[in-house]
């Protein structure tokens, strides 16, 4: 099973990511909603008119079933590796594109290696487990542990100084790229496992939080949780 979360986010915007060999690819459809096209044609355009630009690397296509009302269809799409998504947020003149070039920078390639044994959350998707140090199996994890681990290996960078940081739902998602609910609800269960300390927002303050980081890495050279087989499984 792939590491891939099914979809990302761009703004407000919902991206359906396509599995290539384990690396994120974007339909041609799904990049001209991100760039605020009305439709893929005004992609292809673009790939049309600078093709020689474009390398296999960066650009393919593929058969996809799609359901359509009671029947199931046949498609060939154009699709785009993170490269490729570059490329046409560069020619693209939208308002968007700058903002698109920089997410395919900062959030898109960042899930390039998101797959696999050596994948570099391999450790942190322990957490969603019932212990840590269990052996990966293709279907051990799905795309709520990949949140998880996503998350913490986002705060271990952020705030790994023990302190606390002020840092909204909507920042944390926008980086990684997952829904704002989707961050809170790994929050409320890092903190149930005492990895993470959460101080939610009142009416005078905003949320706070604190990684508990010395904790962390003692547990991962150890290898597993300290609670018992009743650790509930994020859902």
């Amino acid at each position: 099973m792939s590491l891939l979360p099914t979809t990302l986010n761009f703004g407000e915007t919902t991206l359906a990511i396509i599995d290539r060999h384990g690396e994120p690819w974007l339909s041609a459809r799904e990049l001209a909603r991100a760039l605020g096209y009305r439709d893929e044609s005004a992609v292809l355009r673009i790939y049309s008119r600078k093709r020689d630009e474009f390398t296999e690397e960066m650009v393919s296509t593929v058969k996809l079933t799609v359901d359509r009302k009671s029947t199931s269809t046949t498609v060939e799409m154009r699709i785009f590796s993170a490269r490729g998504c570059y490329a046409i947020g560069f020619f693209a003149k939208t308002e968007r594109a700058k903002a698109f070039r920089r997410w395919v920078l900062d959030v898109l390639e960042a899930h390039i290696s998101g797959s696999g044994t050596q994948c570099r959350l391999m450790p942190l998707l322990g957490l969603t487990r019932k212990r840590w140090g269990q052996v990966y199996t293709p279907h051990g994890f799905n795309s709520v542990s990949l949140n998880a681990a996503l998350v913490l290996d986002y705060l271990l960078e952020r705030c790994d100084d023990g302190r606390w940081h002020t840092l909204s739902h909507r920042e944390i998602g926008g980086t990684v790229g997952i829904s704002h609910t989707s961050v809170r609800n790994v929050l409320v269960r890092l903190n149930e496992w005492g990895l993470v300390s959460r101080e939610p927002s009142g009416t005078q303050r905003p949320a706070r939080l604190r990684v508990h980081s010395r904790k962390i890495r003692q547990q991962l050279k150890h290898g597993r949780l300290s609670a018992d087989d009743r650790l509930p499984w994020l859902h």
